[in-house]
């Protein structure tokens, strides 16, 4: 007569049952997850339970594997961007040495006791280029680190999320010199 511990090893025991739930290797069931990932980000609730069915995983699992990858790809675009802002903070530092330096030498290129109104005003005239071209190079700056952060927020496709961003310029010390307005959002 067969015992009871027999009768639970049978194929329908309940070791039988959870080995075969577990169908796939740990790197598959990562591979699986990130091919879905790679489709969508943050999937629906019918699509995290078929995933768990099918990966052998618990719903809060899978759920939690989504949520910690999204916020790994948000802290590595973060690092990225603080990095290519430090790049263009020592950029500008450079550029901002080279105008200083530039300006220097043609100070003692004119002579700065001479009351010859035709140098002053070459001299206000290569002031006025030098900023100028600092402010273009700051504009053109500012509206790459835009782009950057549009392309960014295109990459998610997450309308809830929608990001507004203006840019607003405005020269103080010019009160006639043009404004420069931009609305994305």
């Amino acid at each position: 007569m067969a015992s009871q511990d027999d009768e639970n090893v049978g194929p329908n025991s309940d070791q039988e049952n959870e080995k075969s739930i577990c169908r796939y290797s740990f790197e598959q069931v990562i591979e699986k997850l990130e091919e879905m990932f790679s489709k969508m980000s943050d999937p629906e609730s019918d699509v995290i339970e078929q995933l768990s069915g099918e990966l052998g995983l618990d719903i809060t699992q899978v759920k939690i594997w989504f949520d910690n990858k999204r916020y790994q790809i948000q802290i590595l675009i973060a690092q990225r961007d603080m990095e290519e802002r430090e790049i263009l903070r020592l950029e500008n530092e450079i550029l901002h040495a080279e105008i200083l330096q530039i300006h220097s030498e043609l100070n003692n290129r004119i002579c700065a006791n001479c009351d010859n109104p035709e140098q002053e005003q070459i001299l206000q005239d290569m002031q006025n280029e030098n900023e100028n071209a600092t402010i273009t190079d700051e504009i053109t700056m500012m509206f790459n680190m835009i782009d950057h952060i549009e392309e960014i927020a295109n990459d998610y496709n997450d309308d809830s999320n929608s990001i507004d961003l203006e840019l607003r310029l405005k020269r103080n010390d010019d009160p006639n010199g043009p404004d420069l307005e931009l609305r994305l959002g």
